[in-house]
């Protein structure tokens, strides 16, 4: 399931840049060819580099290309760097779900019972902060699975080993 989630994750993100990289130009092109820059391309900018942005970090969770301090890690015994990225997996699994899709969903449920709106798209300022428990989830499940896999590694070291 995650494959498949990955695989339109993907999609979803190559079709945010595209609209993205519209919308940018659109908007300088506005500002020098036509004299004023359309009022809606600046604030669709941002929020689409907010989602662009949170959604590729769920992606790079599942493709384990995150940022990483790993210099002194990789001196250790295989055995120990595997149980570091399983403790590392717990950790961000923990983060993207308290932090992320809690506290995240904690801030949509309050934009949109506030009534904030985005004043250019005339859309709530809840679509806007919705990036962040989305990409939560999506970072917990990948989390989880790249957890199971360090398992199973682990497992299969230590029943090659005796």
């Amino acid at each position: 399931m995650n494959q498949r989630a990955s695989k339109c994750l993907n999609f979803l993100l190559i079709f945010i840049f595209i609209v993205l990289v519209v919308d940018v130009l659109w908007g300088v092109g506005s500002r020098y060819l036509l004299g004023n820059q359309a009022r809606w391309s600046e604030e669709l900018a941002r929020l689409l580099m907010v989602w662009l942005a949170l959604l590729g970090a769920a992606l790079a969770t599942r493709e384990q290309q995150h940022l990483g301090l790993d210099v002194l890690v990789r001196q250790w015994p295989d055995e120990v760097q595997c149980l570091a990225s399983i403790f590392v997996h717990c950790a961000v699994a923990i983060f993207a779900v308290a932090i992320m899709a809690w506290g995240g969903g904690q801030l949509v449920v309050a934009r949109f019972e506030s009534g904030q709106m985005l004043p250019a798209l005339d859309i709530s300022r809840a679509w806007f902060y919705l990036a962040l428990p989305v990409s939560g989830v999506l970072v917990c499940l990948f989390s989880i699975e790249n957890l199971f896999i360090d398992i199973a590694a682990l497992v299969i070291a230590k029943e090659d080993s005796k």
